[in-house]
């Protein structure tokens, strides 16, 4: 089994400091607006959706395992059989694709025969297409980097 952990950049970081910043304005205003014990209440949603972001930003990782394409934070998000997979598109945003797992810019999008695409950021895309390559050798691989 392969594992390559996705790769991240200042896009990725700077939205998650943006939502981390805007939770912090919004419990420092509250604090003086609400009671006590409603102010806490708020502190751990908010706390906790930040936590969960954070948590998928390190410990998402991408597997090769036998002929399955694993997606996994804690537990498996996505699963697909690799020799389901039609086409990659390498260099797209990460605001292309329908299951979202990647956190850079600039990833791989793949398509599948089931109409689910995914979109990840592996580390190293060349050894990571290799690897799928040598699995499925009908994978058409297209390249819309500039």
């Amino acid at each position: 089994m392969k594992v390559y952990k996705s790769r991240r950049d200042w896009v990725y970081v700077s939205i998650f400091l943006g939502i981390t910043l805007l939770f912090a304005v919004i419990l420092v205003l509250s604090y003086f607006d609400v009671g006590f014990w409603d102010w806490m209440l708020m502190v751990f949603i908010l706390v906790g959706i930040d936590l969960i972001i954070l948590i998928n930003f390190f410990f998402i990782k991408t597997k090769i395992k036998d002929e399955e394409l694993i997606v996994s934070v804690i537990y498996n998000v996505f699963r697909i059989n690799i020799f389901k997979i039609t086409k990659i598109r390498i260099g797209e945003t990460m605001w292309s694709g329908f299951h979202k797992c990647g956190t850079a810019t600039g990833g791989l999008i793949i398509f599948s025969k089931n109409k689910n695409d995914l979109y990840i950021t592996p580390q190293n895309q060349d050894e990571f297409l290799k690897e799928l390559l040598k699995v499925n050798s009908h994978i058409i691989i297209e390249d819309v980097r500039k």
